[in-house]
């Protein structure tokens, strides 16, 4: 006897399916009528010129940030934004700056700036009359290597002040207002404080971690003789925001969209709990310059950025010196975007659709942001500005397809970088409720010198915004951490 069928592993659908009523099937004629026959296996050329147009469609998708994704970040992103202001755990710190919105109205007179954010630094001295700049002095020293690594608070300091006194000569200066850039991560308790929190950019100066750098700095002074005192200390995304807003009393942000990525802004005092309870006394309907520190957000956990990473963004991270950390500076910042172009052409290459590229898109760094950069630049039809980058740096004398393709590539990179970019900026708008009407001040090489990258934040805007109405300005913004020092100086002296 034969034995019984063995039930159908699809269970109920394998039974009989009942007829398809007349409507619906005249409607699936409609639709297969418009149906392409797949060709036949021998009309099919696996050619590079049919498999380059997938092989860019797989990159396309992996550098795509849908509107859905977006959302996704600004809702994470507010959630964040609130823990920090209410000082609980969050990946964005929301820094009170102590720099308070104040009418700018008749600022004369002469004011200081120190900006210290590399191993070049800079003294300034701006001119004011009724808030104008009527003349601007600056000298640029280097410090020593012996300061930088190595060295102690003492000399690092012992330099800056030595410095300082030289810029100021002879002349008699009694105390003036003074700005301080001090670009690198610290905590503040008052507007004249900065407690190093780590060193970055390669400086390994002992006794400064830790340590209030306006005091170390005063520590030198007296010793030099330089009749100064720190008015303010700030980083440069607080004063690009000050700068703009000594011109434009709109601007509500400041940027910086260059080898990093942080956003500055105006917050109501009373929705910064942490600032309420450290100063009771404080005016909750007074306003203050926060630094987000929003090159951080979602880092290291990625509860959001799961979403948008890909496996070029993974093997940046794991190749960065700060593994998990910085995770949306990252997706934006010209440190990564050449590095980003160089993993995605890899794959190109990889699949043997560039007969060039071999050495350089093998190692780190082989194709910089500044080269990305003129490949989206506007071109002729032949693409002839991107064939001379690849003839130039690479020796390669490419086909116009395989130009078409290094276009695309990184115009996908800058294009997500800006969107990126404005899903913050956007957020940060919407949450303090300055999407009527707001100048968004912004400083850095992506933002100024990438093509069009503008005009692709605006269009991002529109996608995010949707039916709401907003109205937001791009200002670029120079030297905040210069002139914006001195500025933020005369604002709260």
């Amino acid at each position: 006897t034969p034995p019984p069928p063995s039930p159908h592993p699809l269970g109920k659908l394998a039974s009989p399916s009942p007829p398809i009523p007349a409507p619906t099937m005249q409607r699936l004629q409609q639709i297969c009528g418009h149906l392409t026959p797949a060709p036949d296996a021998k009309d099919v050329k696996p050619a590079a010129a049919q498999r380059m147009p997938m092989a860019l469609r797989e990159i396309r998708h992996k550098l795509h940030l849908p509107l859905y994704k977006m959302h996704m970040m600004r809702d994470g992103l507010i959630r964040e934004m609130e823990n920090g202001l209410n000082g609980v755990k969050s990946s964005v710190m929301m820094l009170p700056s102590f720099v308070m919105r104040r009418s700018v109205e008749g600022k004369s007179g002469e004011y200081y700036a120190l900006d210290l954010g590399g191993t070049n630094f800079r003294v300034l001295k701006l001119l004011l009359k009724d808030s104008q700049v009527v003349s601007a002095q600056q000298s640029k020293y280097k410090i020593p290597m012996e300061h930088v690594v190595g060295g102690n608070a003492d000399g690092l300091f012992g330099f800056i002040a030595k410095s300082v006194k030289k810029f100021i000569k002879d002349t008699s200066v009694s105390n003036p207002p003074l700005g301080f850039t001090f670009s690198f991560p610290m905590t503040k308790k008052s507007l004249n404080s900065g407690i190093l929190v780590r060193w970055t950019k390669s400086f390994t100066t002992e006794g400064v971690v830790g340590e209030d750098v306006c005091a170390l700095l005063a520590k030198q002074f007296q010793k030099e003789g330089v009749n100064m005192g720190v008015t303010a200390v700030l980083n440069d995304t607080v004063g690009t925001l000050v700068t703009e807003y000594f011109k434009d009393d709109r601007a509500m942000l400041g940027v910086i969209i260059g080898t990093g990525f942080n956003v500055a802004y105006w917050e109501k005092v009373g929705n910064i709990p942490k600032y309420m309870k450290a100063n009771p006394s404080a005016n909750p309907e007074h306003t203050m310059c926060i630094n987000m520190e929003c090159g951080n957000f979602d880092s290291p956990d990625m509860n959001v950025l799961k979403n948008v990473y890909n496996k070029y963004d993974i093997e940046v991270d794991n190749n960065s010196p700060n593994k998990r950390l910085g995770l949306t500076e990252k997706l934006v910042s010209g440190l990564y975007m050449g590095e980003i172009a160089r993993l995605a052409l890899k794959d190109l290459r990889d699949s043997g659709l560039f007969q060039g590229l071999n050495g350089s898109l093998d190692k780190k760094k082989g194709f910089p942001a500044w080269h990305l950069s003129d490949c989206v630049e506007e071109d002729d039809v032949n693409l002839t500005k991107v064939a001379k980058v690849l003839k130039k740096n690479y020796g390669i004398t490419s086909t116009l397809e395989e130009r078409q393709a290094v276009r695309k590539v990184c115009e996908w990179v800058v294009l997500r970088s800006a969107r990126v970019a404005a899903t913050i900026i956007g957020t940060v708008v919407l949450k303090a409720g300055y999407e009527w009407d707001c100048t968004v001040a912004i400083d850095g090489s992506v933002f100024e010198k990438t093509p069009n990258y503008p005009a692709l934040m605006q269009a991002a805007f529109r996608d995010f915004f949707g039916d709401q109405p907003y109205n937001i300005r791009l200002v670029l913004t120079k030297d905040g951490s210069g002139q914006g020092a001195a500025f933020s100086a005369a604002l709260m002296s």
